[in-house]
Formats: structure tokens, sequence, C-alpha cells
């Protein structure tokens, strides 16, 4: 009978732990994001469609952020948000859609930011 040692254990449990953590994350979403030039409010990607709306943080299951455009269009934002992202500010987005799929915050279309501009300083108060 064949037995491993701890540390070939070890090994693969890692290999595991990786293929699954690869298989696992979203569509589109790069491991490593291109850094900034702006203070973190783009990202250097081309391509997208143009969106106009409010940025809002929704603190639900773990917390997500979502676009929700001027035209009343719900956006699941899927990928890290940025540290200069603010809840309630107006922002000029590109975006990339992505296929629906199951998530856990149940609302959105699932999209991910190719750029996105801060419009205003002063956040919109909820509506919701």
């Amino acid at each position: 009978m064949f037995m491993a040692s701890p540390a070939s254990m070890r090994g693969m449990v890692a290999v595991i732990v990786m293929a699954w953590a690869a298989a696992c994350a979203p569509p589109g979403v790069p491991a490593n994001p291109p850094e900034s030039k702006e203070a973190g409010l783009s990202r250097a990607v081309a391509g997208g469609e143009s969106v106009r709306g409010v940025l809002r943080f929704f603190d639900l299951e773990g917390g997500f952020w979502g676009i929700v455009s001027d035209g009343g269009e719900r956006l699941r934002v899927v990928g890290p948000a940025l540290p200069a992202w603010r809840d309630g500010v107006r922002v000029v987005a590109r975006i990339k859609r992505l296929p629906p799929g199951p998530s856990l915050q149940q609302w959105g279309e699932p999209i991910e930011v190719v750029d996105l501009r801060i419009e205003g300083a002063a956040p919109e108060p909820r509506r919701e």
C-alpha cells in the first residue's frame, strides 16, 4: 500500500486549493488587476460600453458594489473595488456585461468595470 509523505500531501493540497480558486473566479476578472495612474479611479483596460449613474455599496451577503444607472438599470460589479470608491457618488463608467449566472446577492446584472470616473464629490442620498 502506498503512503504519501506529509510534504507531498501538503503539495497536493496546495495544488487542489489553487485549482479550486481558479475555477471559482468570476469570468473576466483578472487575478491581478492593473494599477491605476489616477489614484485608483480607473483601470487600464480597453473597450466596454459607457454608463452614467450612482455608485452604491450594498451591505448584503458580505457586501457588494453596484451602479444604479440614470435609466434605473441595476448593474452589479463583479470583481474587486478600488479604494477611492465611495457610496453615493455620481460616476461615468465603461463596463463589460458578463453572462448572467447565480449569485449570493441576487441583485442587478453582472458587469466588470473597465474604467470608472467619479463625477461629483458629494454623495447622493439613498432613495431605496
